[in-house]
């Protein structure tokens, strides 16, 4: 082998790469959903209908419609299983089609899955409460306990496809998708597994919907409205998103289609206090940095940015200000815009919708509409239209979350003769 040829290889196995990605959002099944939904402004947001609202400030929710989860397939048993679940199964589906995955494609040890969550599975245990509360312990089906804990969904995953790798589940707030594809980056590089199947799941309940409105951070006017004025509070949103990830030399190695590069990543924490961000942005500024330096990309060459703002004063300020000390003049110019605007606070599932918006920008589909903002507070070139902007080589996609865990991804498109 010639040392250049030798050079490229090594390199291509610190490359990771998606080759396959799958979603299940407020917009239905699947990625053209999301991507559809998110690059013609189309609102998923509406009122709520299958739980009563009755005296909550907050009425509007975008949910997960229930005549997406039809295309389920398999045993009975995962049709009655968890809505978190279903939605993982469903993703993860999509992305291992996307990847041209096949039994034989990699052997079951090397495969792991590592999956985030703030606080899905507590739709399980507000079942389990409502049995006993309304009925009598013994009506609560010994199974359902299982559901309960974190690392579920993620088990289910593996059983379902019969993987031996490692697997586990984290909880990091909102931030939890930068986690763990940030965990999914260094098992790849190591050579602990030549496949990932990484993502996030999140879902609101009667129980969760109340508690955010209760401690005052829906928005009492039912709209989202990312870096304007008149923001008072999100709009609750769910879904999943799953990527598979290899190195490049793996995906070449199979002769794989290969959607992005995740060229970056970056987490950090603020360090501040809980439920209000740091000012100046610290935590996500860190993770930004970190993701542009990993990437050796510039501020400037930056073409687009997933925001992760929420529609909360705390939140969407303090992004501006950690995008302002990182991107410099820039912050003002690059196209930006907050999917939130559209799909409300999808918790730990909106770093994965962020990730995969990017992948969909590079890839020439377009980018996500800004909506809702209709009396911006801050100077940014906030996305108005989906098409007509310079072509997309490097995204930048952003999670912040309430306890100040931040996360940030810079997500690149390969050029040909890579």
């Amino acid at each position: 082998m010639r040392h250049d040829d030798m050079d490229t290889r090594m390199a291509d196995a610190a490359r990771i790469v998606i080759t396959g990605m799958g979603a299940v959002s407020p917009y239905g099944a699947g990625v053209p959903a999301l991507l559809g939904g998110l690059t013609e402004g189309r609102s998923a947001i509406r009122p709520i209908e299958d739980f009563d609202t009755s005296g909550c400030g907050c009425t509007h929710g975008a949910r997960v419609p229930q005549g997406s989860l039809t295309a389920l397939t398999g045993s009975n048993n995962l049709r009655r299983a968890p809505r978190g679940t279903q939605f993982s199964m469903l993703a993860t589906e999509e992305a291992l089609t996307m990847a041209g995955y096949s039994p034989s494609t990699w052997e079951p040890e090397r495969v792991g899955v590592f999956l985030g969550t703030y606080r899905a599975m507590a739709e399980v245990s507000q079942d389990i409460w409502h049995r006993i509360i309304t009925s009598e312990p013994r009506f609560v089906q010994p199974l359902l306990f299982q559901e309960t804990v974190t690392n579920a969904v993620a088990s289910a995953l593996s059983i379902r496809w019969g993987w031996r790798g490692t697997n586990y589940a984290i909880s990091a707030g909102n931030a939890c998708g930068f986690q763990v594809l940030t965990l999914a980056a260094q098992a790849l590089r190591a050579g602990r597994a030549d496949a990932i199947i990484a993502g996030t799941f999140d879902l609101f309940t009667t129980a969760t919907h109340f508690d955010m409105d209760d401690i005052g951070v829906l928005s009492g006017a039912n709209v989202s409205r990312p870096f304007d004025t008149r923001r008072d509070g999100f709009i609750m949103g769910e879904g999943a998103a799953v990527v598979v990830l290899e190195t490049l030399a793996s995906a070449k190695a199979r002769g794989a289609a290969v959607l992005a590069e995740v060229a970056g990543l970056g987490v950090a924490h603020d360090g501040h206090a809980f439920g209000v961000h740091h000012p100046e942005g610290r935590g996500l500024a860190s993770a930004m940095r970190q993701a542009l330096q990993a990437a050796n990309v510039s501020p400037s060459a930056v073409d687009y940015i997933a925001a992760a703002s929420n529609s909360t004063p705390s939140l969407d300020k303090a992004e501006v200000a950690a995008l302002r000390m990182v991107m410099g003049d820039a912050a003002s110019t690059v196209p930006l815009s907050s999917v939130k605007g559209l799909m409300g606070e999808a918790e730990s599932a909106s770093d994965m919708f962020n990730l995969l918006a990017c992948v969909g920008a590079v890839r020439g589909g377009g980018l996500p509409v800004q909506a809702g903002t209709e009396q911006p507070e801050f100077e940014l070139n906030l996305v108005r239209t989906s098409q007509g902007h310079p072509p997309v080589r490097a995204a930048l996609a952003h999670s912040y979350s309430f306890g100040g865990n931040a996360g940030a991804a810079l997500v690149r498109a390969l050029e040909p003769q890579e």
